[in-house]
């Protein structure tokens, strides 16, 4: 007979009870979140998800990867069966991430398309299109002691306390190139989409900055907590729309953006938000349309404007000279 194994995901203001028979879901799960014995929390009530090493029972809905699954909202319990342990574990670990956006769908959150780190009473969100430099400005920083808030799911709800921003647990892609920047202190990759290392190796430096290939970290495998929540009030906010710098040219001074709110929204994340194959539903739950998430976006945009300084700059990959120029200024937008 299999052992049952029970634990508690620390999502940070929610926590998900998993009951598995097969530890390869713990085991997985522990990358991602927090996990703690189910008996350090008997007091609390929340979501229990039963995952089970077998073929889905009969009735269940499937997923695409023909993972069974079945949910009663009342007493917030879901059964999640697969006869493939990795499809069991990343089912499971999909369902928990629902029950943090069910708690920040409550709160009407927008998501960015942002990195983020707080250094003491700082917080820098990093805000770009694809290559623009949000994985390693961020790593970079993370490495040399700062909290990973987020990669590139940055979310932003609001509560008595004033604005919060947190992220979506999810895998880190790191870049060829910023890995061989980081790989003494990187350690081994959480997995490699097939890469293989060793060719990159032998390649010139500058070489592998050319290819878009990913080695995928996750938060707790860089000694990270995730999700964190952290309120912005009180802090020093810096939100800076990147860029990489011409090869040649020195590093911009910071210049502060007449429109903040105007040049935010183009990175709102809408394409997460409601594809389907991204944003998955396994729970029911209700979610605004378009035009009510876009409403609520402009108002987080306008929330974070106001208690944020948003400037453009122009980096080679370190936060370290935007930090040192912002060091001395006060809190607060300009």
């Amino acid at each position: 007979m299999s052992r049952e194994h029970q634990v508690v995901a620390d999502l940070g203001p929610v926590r998900v009870t998993v009951v598995t028979d097969h530890v390869g879901v713990v085991d997985y799960l522990r990358a991602f979140y927090s996990l703690e014995p189910s008996t350090a929390h008997e007091e609390l009530s929340g979501w229990t998800i039963q995952a089970r090493l077998a073929e889905p029972e009969p009735g269940m809905a499937l997923t695409p990867w023909r993972v069974g699954y079945r949910v009663d909202l009342e007493s917030q319990q879901a059964v999640v069966c697969s006869s493939d342990p990795s499809d069991l574990a990343i089912t499971v670990r999909k369902v928990i991430r629902e029950v943090l956006l069910d708690y920040c769908e409550a709160r009407e959150y927008t998501m960015l398309h942002a990195s983020a780190v707080a250094d003491g009473a700082r917080v820098v969100i990093v805000v770009g299109d694809k290559g623009s430099g949000k994985t390693t400005l961020a790593l970079g920083a993370a490495l040399g002691g700062s909290r990973f808030l987020s990669n590139d799911h940055l979310i932003l709800y609001r509560t008595r306390e004033g604005l919060v921003v947190t992220s979506l647990p999810t895998p880190i892609p790191v870049k060829i190139g910023t890995y061989f920047d980081y790989a003494d202190r990187l350690g081994a990759p959480w997995g490699n989409e097939g890469v293989d290392i060793e060719e990159f190796r032998r390649m010139p430096c500058q070489q592998r900055y050319g290819h878009d290939v990913r080695l995928l970290y996750t938060y707790r495998g860089l000694g990270q907590r995730n999700p964190l929540h952290t309120v912005l009030a009180g802090r020093q906010v810096v939100v800076v729309l990147a860029g990489y710098a011409p090869e040649g040219q020195p590093v911009s001074a910071p210049t502060v953006v007449a429109d903040p709110v105007g040049a935010l929204w183009p990175h709102v994340r809408f394409d997460w938000v409601f594809d389907p194959g991204l944003n998955t539903h396994h729970l029911p739950r209700i979610e605004r349309d378009r035009d009510a998430y876009a409403r609520d976006a402009a108002e987080r945009l306008a929330e974070l404007a106001a208690v944020s300084r948003v400037v453009t700059w122009r980096h080679h990959g370190a936060l370290t000279p935007l930090l040192a120029a912002i060091a001395d200024q006060p809190e607060g937008p300009r």
